[in-house]
């Protein structure tokens, strides 16, 4: 996406929530415009929690890998099953773009043996320290 683009703030897509009777009730959700976006709750008040967390995670990914994100169909043509329930979810992109920078990742560092007993006896947090020096190092 170049600088001068602006990104939307807000994205929404319909879902199709459906109960799965052989999934003790659980409710399932996916969105048609999205291939890899789709989910399960015990209740349709958590699906619709569960589904806009999906499809702003989804975006977000689509956004960072260089995909395309495609027109949401008009919710009027959205094939109705028996049984399921067509829905609009907003995606609060502004939000999700910042929680996925700001979410915890792990990453495995390898150290001799002896500096990792020292470390630990001295009951360092290797997190905020690794943390620090990057930011050092990055002048950030």
């Amino acid at each position: 996406m170049s600088p001068k683009m602006k990104k939307n703030e807000y994205i929404a897509f319909p879902a199709i929530f459906e109960t799965d009777h052989e999934d003790v009730g659980n409710v399932n959700f996916e969105f048609p415009d999205l291939e890899n976006c789709f989910g399960n709750a015990p209740t349709l008040n958590e699906a619709l929690v569960e589904t806009k967390e999906a499809l702003e995670n989804v975006l977000v990914w689509m956004e960072k890998d260089g995909f395309p994100i495609p027109d949401a169909t008009h919710s009027d043509r959205i094939p109705a099953r028996e049984g399921a329930v067509a829905s609009l979810v907003v995606a609060d992109m502004k939000a999700a773009r910042r929680s996925w920078e700001e979410r915890a990742v792990n990453r495995t560092v390898t150290l001799p043996g002896w500096l990792d007993q020292e470390a630990r006896k001295a009951n360092l947090n290797f997190s905020r320290i690794f943390q620090e020096s990057l930011k050092e190092r990055l002048h950030v």
